[in-house]
Parts: structure tokens; C-alpha cells; sequence
């Protein structure tokens, strides 16, 4: 090789070269654009396979999505913090905060707070359980705290539900659209997506227990102390009326769930402030009062049915009872087994029954319309039997 690139051959390429200039160079152009070619090909390949790679990786649909098992610390620092924040305003009716740290929060749910914000002396000991939601910088929330109302003892143990996303600066804040109060009446839009996460959220065991675990620290608070038994289901639930009546907010466009008559808006307005694991603290209260106790129910239908001029029109509600859950079951929006999953529940709940509707009992439960959910029958035992 050494021998073949001597003086004399490398002299004759130069002279081969010089004396066809023009050929050599476009051989050098045509060479160096295959060369190019190839690069570029093989850089797009591995882009596609790149991305490719990628999507199969972070495109989940919402139907294949499921919750990690456990609750996650992720962002917990910040969460609690805005948290805190939160509750401060809301307790001291700070709108205007509230509307920076929730959005987008209506002019009725604006004027909703102003009235049982009144009542609120304090919410203490905030805990969050916090699960990853579908998309990064999303979480799903639940909230264990106590609210301490004015010239009541006793505190009532709530549990709150939050959807919070990160915006494009990176911080943290409330997607409202979620909350108990436009799931209720609808003023913005839901995406059907993220309320399908919302229920497998609202489905799983960890949040099953610790809605358990709450609403038994709640039946032992309101059996303890009369006068937040009063607070709740007397006070609290006469100025939600109250403010329901004046706001105006029956004319706005309900739910398909949701009932045509004034009347039964109203008792949906009860409902609302008896909702459980929801995002306003005061909706919460009265939701628990509404799924474990029978005395705040009864005593609205007896009102409602009694004084209402049109009472003799409407069916009569059937009487409550109590039953218990023989095994885990599903609980559905429906009286059907196509009807949506709303939940499960373990074996040994005790929950309260309104009758029943074909081979199913109908139930107080907090993610039901109006506070109502539908069990089979078969899976229950009925106190005293």
C-alpha cells in the first residue's frame, strides 16, 4: 500500500485530476449529497422510532389508566400550602383570593360561600392523600380535616375532594370546574374524561376506607355534642334554603339527573350542602349529615311535604331505615348494572336506605346525584332483621 502511494502515482492523480477538473467535481458534489442523504434518512428514522417510543410511554388512555395503590408525597409541600391557603379564605370569605387559588369560581358559588362562611370559626388539622392524575403536573385530592363552627365545642371531621392541576408557570391552583358545587348544578362545562378518572379515583379501596374512617369520626362528633348536630342540620341547612331561594340559581340549566320542580330543587340544594368528600368544607358537613344520620332528612321531607301547597301532588317519601353491606359491593348511579360505577364499598358500612326500586335499594352516598346511589338489594342486611 505503502509502495502504490508513491511520488510518481500521487504526481498522476494530480495530473488526472487537473486534466479533468470538471468530472471530478461533480462526482464530489453527487458524493457528498448521497452522503447528506443518508445522514438525514437515518436521523429521521431514529426521530420516528424516538417518538415513537415516547408516545407508546406517556399516551395512556383514560379507559387503561389506573391510580397508583398507594398515595403519593408528589408536590405534597406545595398542595398543603395551597391548602392552607384555601381554607384561610374561605373561612374569612376572601373572594377575591379564593378566586386566585379555585378557578373558575361563579357568582353564585361566590355568593354561596358569603352565606356559610358566616358560620365557620376555623378548619383545622388539613390532611391531603394525594394521587397522580392521567397527565403530569395533575392530582386528584382528598382531604381530611375538622371544622370548628362558631359556638360549637365539638368539631365536625369532613373530607374534601380537590382537582388540581400545575398551570403554565408551574404552580399549583384548584381546577373548580370540579367542584361540589358545579358538578351539582353544571355552570361550566365537565369534561367527561376527567369525571371518568373522578369516579375510578372515587372507586378505589384506599378512598373507600378513608371515607369510612371519617364519616365513623363524624357519627360519633354528631351524637356527642346536640349542638353541632343543630349546626349542621338545622342552621346550616336552613341558610343554604335560604340562600338557594334568593340566588336565582334554580333557572339555571340542572343536570339531566336533576328534577324540574322547585320543590325537589330545593331538597337538591340540601343535598348539596350534604355531598361528601367534596371540595367546599360546608357542603361537606351537611353531605355526612345526610348519608349517617336519618333525622335531618326526615325532618326536611316532613317540612317540605306538610307546608308545600302542592305536598298533595308529590309522592311521599318512604321512611329511612338503616342497613349494612354483607360483602364489598359496587355502588352505581342507577338501578341497573349498565348504570355507572360510582364506588365500592366494604363489607360491615352502614348506610342509609330511602326504599327500593326494582332488585335495587336505593342509598344516601356523597358522589350520587342529589346525595343518592343505588345498591343491590341482595348485598344488604337491614338493621333489626
Amino acid at each position: 500500500m505503502k509502495d502504490f502511494f508513491n511520488n510518481e502515482t500521487l504526481d498522476n492523480i494530480k495530473q488526472f485530476c487537473a486534466e479533468n477538473k470538471k468530472y471530478v467535481g461533480v462526482a464530489g458534489v453527487l458524493v457528498g449529497l448521497i452522503l447528506i442523504l443518508i445522514v438525514v434518512v437515518a436521523g429521521g428514522n431514529n426521530g420516528r422510532q424516538s417518538n415513537t417510543e415516547a408516545g407508546s410511554q406517556t399516551e395512556i388512555s383514560v379507559k387503561d389508566f389506573e391510580f397508583e395503590k398507594d398515595y403519593t408525597n408528589d408536590a405534597k409541600d406545595d398542595i398543603s400550602t395551597l391548602l392552607a391557603d384555601y381554607y384561610k379564605a374561605y373561612v374569612g370569605d376572601d373572594l377575591d383570593t379564593l378566586g386566585k387559588l379555585a378557578t373558575p369560581m361563579s357568582d353564585n358559588e361566590k355568593s354561596y360561600i358569603g352565606v356559610v362562611s358566616q358560620y365557620y370559626e376555623s378548619v383545622n388539622d388539613i390532611t391531603p392523600y394525594t394521587k397522580n392524575g392521567l397527565k403530569k403536573g395533575t392530582y386528584f385530592v382528598s382531604v381530611k380535616n375538622s371544622i370548628k363552627f362558631t359556638g360549637v365545642d365539638t368539631q365536625a371531621p369532613t373530607l374534601d375532594f380537590f382537582y388540581i392541576e400545575t398551570d403554565k408557570d408551574g404552580k399549583l391552583f384548584i381546577n373548580n370546574v370540579y367542584s361540589n358545587f358545579n358538578r351539582t348544578y353544571c355552570e361550566n362545562e365537565l369534561d367527561d374524561d376527567i369525571m371518568e378518572l373522578i369516579s375510578k379515583y372515587t372507586a378505589s379501596s384506599e378512598f373507600a376506607d378513608l371515607h369510612e374512617e371519617v364519616q365513623k369520626a363524624y357519627e360519633q362528633a354528631v351524637g356527642s355534642d346536640a349542638n353541632l348536630k343543630t349546626m349542621l342540620e338545622t342552621t346550616l341547612t336552613g341558610a343554604i334554603k335560604q340562600w338557594y331561594t334568593s340566588s336565582g340559581i334554580a333557572n339555571l340549566k340542572k343536570s339531566d339527573a336533576d328534577t324540574q320542580t322547585t320543590e325537589a330543587d330545593t331538597q337538591q340544594a340540601d343535598d348539596a350542602s350534604q355531598s361528601g368528600d367534596q371540595q367546599t368544607t360546608d357542603a361537606n358537613a351537611g353531605q355526612t349529615a345526610d348519608q349517617q344520620t336519618t333525622d335531618a332528612n326526615a325532618g326536611q321531607t316532613t317540612d317540605q311535604q306538610t307546608t308545600d301547597t302542592n305536598a298533595a301532588e308529590q309522592p311521599q317519601a318512604p321512611a329511612e331505615y338503616q342497613v349494612v353491606t354483607k360483602d364489598v359491593v359496587k355502588v352505581r348511579d342507577g338501578a341497573s348494572t349498565d348504570a355507572k360505577e360510582l364506588g365500592l364499598l366494604k363489607e360491615q358500612v352502614t348506610l342509609t336506605a330511602y326504599g327500593t326500586e326494582g332488585d335495587w335499594t336505593i342509598v344516601s352516598y356523597s358522589a350520587g346525584t342529589n346525595g343518592r346511589a343505588y345498591i343491590k338489594t341482595e348485598n344488604l342486611q337491614t338493621v333489626g332483621q
